[in-house]
């Protein structure tokens, strides 16, 4: 009987993951976004020799393969350890899955991208992600059988109300970790690749200190982004970890692989960016999503295992 079970929810995950690549593709056709992409490449002038574009590389399926596996499994665990069922775990997964692959980061999109970008893939990329979001979300959890409440697991004890004062710091902490890691992996892992500098235009900063202190003389507004970036992170994982109502450690395993899965995005094929720039990019968003993940499941979780009743 397990190991008919194994199976029939190893099936179920990989229907999952399949779901997700057709609600991907989906959503990409029906927002336009394949179009504005094919006519960018169509149009795009000869980099120049400092700038090399790669083509559209081989292994194309290998890395859409790696993203939607990587995607659609930990989606699966999620829904899978959920305690809630039906709408309320489908409202869940949308407000997470939408906020986190698309608005935080397509908001840096908007900031630092908006003059590399070709009109309207921003918008279409926005579109894109709520309509993938949208239909994966009840697909997935009819999928994998939490429509309705069909299993018993252990009592947690009950949550105990946070005094604001509670709430504010934990906020506080979390937005300051957010600008700190955002700046410190933006330094010594992204920054570190000259091509990148070169691909933004941005001077070579021989410190991390004079990073910071570059980047608040000559742009400011890059600690209000990272902190505006912070609040919306928070608010899409705090669904994700009520969810969930669950161990601490949990929690913060949970949210740092969810933030984390949605950078093998970076593994596709980009003709817009350099494939050193996205690989770039790529660790240096893996590190981040991890460690802010896992710190904002952890401080974001207020319930933990009920106790044994004393005999």
């Amino acid at each position: 009987m397990a190991t008919r079970t194994i199976l029939l929810t190893s099936l179920r995950i990989l229907a999952v993951c399949l779901l997700f690549a057709l609600c991907f593709t989906v959503g990409g056709v029906l927002s336009g976004l394949d179009k504005v992409a094919q006519q960018t490449v169509a149009s795009q002038p000869a980099p120049p020799a400092n700038q090399q574009v790669p083509p559209m590389p081989e292994n194309f399926l290998r890395s859409f393969l790696i993203f939607t596996l990587c995607v659609g499994g930990i989606l699966s665990y999620l829904i899978l350890r959920a305690r809630w069922h039906g709408w309320m775990l489908v409202a869940a997964i949308f407000v997470s899955m939408y906020g986190i692959s698309t608005v935080a980061s397509q908001v840096e999109s908007v900031a630092f991208l908006s003059n590399k970008l070709p009109q309207g893939m921003i918008r279409a990329i926005f579109v894109q992600g709520a309509i993938a979001a949208a239909l994966f979300a009840p697909l997935g959890v009819l999928a994998l059988g939490k429509w309705r409440a069909t299993s018993i697991r252990p009592p947690m004890s009950p949550a105990v109300p946070p005094k604001l004062a509670s709430i504010l710091v934990r906020l506080a902490i979390l937005v300051a970790a957010f600008v700190f890691l955002y700046m410190f992996f933006g330094y010594y892992v992204a920054w570190r690749n000259p091509e990148l500098q070169r691909f933004y235009g941005g001077p070579e900063l021989a410190t991390f200190w004079a990073a910071l202190t570059h980047n608040w003389i000559s742009a400011r507004w890059i600690y209000a982004l990272a902190a505006f970036r912070a609040l919306l992170y928070i608010a899409c994982l705090y669904p994700l970890v009520r969810m969930l109502h669950t161990s601490r450690r949990e929690s913060a395993l949970a949210a740092a692989l969810f933030s984390a899965c949605w950078t093998t995005v970076l593994l596709l094929p980009n003709p817009l960016m350099p494939a050193s720039v996205a690989r770039s990019h790529f660790w240096e968003t893996l590190g981040f999503s991890l460690v802010f993940g896992a710190l904002a499941g952890w401080l974001l979780c207020f319930t933990a295992p009920a106790k044994p009743a004393a005999n």
